[in-house]
């Protein structure tokens, strides 16, 4: 007698992620080239940095990205970076892209990954049993008022969003630049740290449970 092993395992779900490297290898040249660029002068402070080597539970994490979206290339290369400094977490991510039933099945029940508005980047926790312990995103709350005022600002950016003819693709383009350079100025200044803050605070909650 056979047994079948379903491809939907829990592993599965998780080796169908990217590493960053092949995240960015997928990538435009300009986009590639930017995420490898905030990732190499993305800084942990030396408290949280310690807090990360001798972090004492083993968790997988996935975080689920819009590849074009100027949140994903500001916050990828944190949650990267954390990752590496953090022996005991494993990170992957999944682009809408790609197939997400496999880690829909893992998520929890209200929680659907297949929907069209989500907001991401979504960072999804998982303990060594493949339970969801936790999730974090789209962006530090720090975040959202000065987006909020961008977005009021230039109310033309959603709507191009939300047209699929591409009529206004390149309009759209110069948008998506102009807020991922503000963005990336927000982030140079405080909300690097609000993101490692952030997470770290999860970390904090779920090493509480032990």
């Amino acid at each position: 007698m056979f047994t079948l092993i379903s491809v939907q395992e829990p592993v599965f779900a998780f080796t169908t992620g990217e590493t960053f490297a092949e995240f960015c290898a997928a990538q435009p040249a300009e986009l590639a080239g930017l995420l490898r660029r905030i990732f190499a002068g993305t800084r942990i402070d030396p408290d949280t940095q310690l807090y990360l080597t001798t972090y004492p539970i083993w968790l997988t994490c996935v975080v689920i990205v819009e590849d074009q979206a100027p949140d994903t290339a500001l916050i990828v290369p944190i949650l990267v970076r954390m990752a590496e400094a953090c022996p005991r977490l494993g990170l992957r991510i999944l682009s809408t892209t790609m197939d997400l039933t496999a880690i829909n099945e893992l998520a929890d029940d209200d929680l659907d990954l297949e929907e069209d508005d989500l907001d991401l980047p979504l960072l999804l926790f998982f303990d060594e049993e493949w339970n969801q312990q936790a999730q974090w995103g789209p962006r530090p709350l720090a975040a959202e008022k000065r987006l909020d005022a961008w977005l009021a600002a230039h109310p033309v950016y959603e709507k191009l969003l939300e047209d699929d003819s591409n009529d206004d693709a390149l309009a759209l383009e110069r948008l998506v630049g102009q807020l991922t350079h503000q963005m990336r100025l927000w982030y140079n200044d405080d909300l690097t740290n609000a993101c490692i803050g952030e997470i770290r605070a999860v970390l904090e909650q779920l090493e509480s449970k032990l």
